[in-house]
């Protein structure tokens, strides 16, 4: 890796560790909860933390799970994802992120629902993970793979610590081909990101690092449902976020995530769920 691009990687990480270690932390603990990831709705009446437990049950339902499994979660938040996938298949999973603040509510979490023998929490930069050659049985990651600076790295490593015939589960929120610089850049700014790719993307990239997709499914629809619930809940609680956070980000935050729900019902933000085996 050259410097400038070691650099840009150092750089990223810490902004996006200082994203979801501030302000954001206080949103994403109070609408979200304890799962902070793109619903799967069924209906207009379901509520996010109903339509998130159901993007976890729709991701697992094609994975093949099975309780001799390691499990790497990449990208983690606060833990919801890996104890689900423990309580459910028990199988074992180390749950990484680069938030300590976000590790850290994991961890107490995790232990208040006696799951401390299944589910271990680890800092980790998934663009090189400190973990051995096919370690894993599965890889997982719910919407983390937009933060990466170097998306093609941060798959390879998947296949490097994933066992032969082992399983790349994932999510992620894309920016579709032909979207407009400046509406770009204003999608990337509320998250962070120095980047986000499109479909086409992906499949090019899962090819050379020799992960070969099984299951592709469009859920897209459910951006702007997510969206729009959660700026819903912030308007109606303004004045506890408002003392929170302040009324100027209260502000900025209710314009961007209006703006993501448009962006999205426009069709410039989607979210796909990929199945690829080493």
């Amino acid at each position: 890796m050259s410097q400038s691009a070691a650099v840009d990687i150092g750089r990223v990480v810490s902004e996006t560790r200082d994203y979801y270690d501030g302000p954001a932390d206080e949103i994403y603990r109070r609408i979200w909860g304890e799962n902070v990831h793109i619903g799967y709705f069924d209906n207009a009446d379901d509520t996010l933390q109903a339509a998130m437990q159901r993007s976890n049950e729709r991701m697992a339902a094609s994975a093949g799970l099975e309780p001799r499994h390691d499990v790497l979660d990449v990208g983690c938040g606060y833990g919801a994802l890996a104890r689900f996938l423990a309580q459910t298949y028990g199988c074992r999973v180390v749950a990484s992120n680069i938030s300590e603040r976000e590790l850290a509510w994991g961890r107490e979490l995790t232990s208040a629902a006696g799951l401390d023998d299944r589910v271990t929490f680890q800092w980790a930069d998934f663009h090189e993970l400190p973990f051995a050659d096919g370690q894993f049985d599965q890889y997982w990651s719910q919407e983390a793979f937009l933060h990466a600076v170097d998306k093609n790295a941060v798959l390879a490593e998947a296949a490097r610590v994933l066992k032969p015939g082992g399983t790349l589960v994932f999510t992620d929120l894309l920016v579709r081909d032909g979207t407009p610089d400046a509406d770009r850049a204003r999608i990337y700014e509320r998250v962070k990101s120095p980047d986000m790719w499109d479909t086409r993307h992906y499949r090019a990239a899962l090819d050379v690092a020799g992960l070969d997709v099984h299951i592709h499914q469009d859920w897209s629809p459910n951006v702007a449902r997510t969206y729009a619930w959660v700026r819903s809940r912030l308007e109606e609680r303004r004045d506890e976020f408002t003392a929170l956070i302040g009324p100027e980000l209260v502000d900025r935050t209710s314009a961007q995530l209006q703006f993501w729900v448009d962006a999205a019902t426009a069709g410039r933000i989607g979210w796909e769920y990929f199945v690829a085996r080493r």
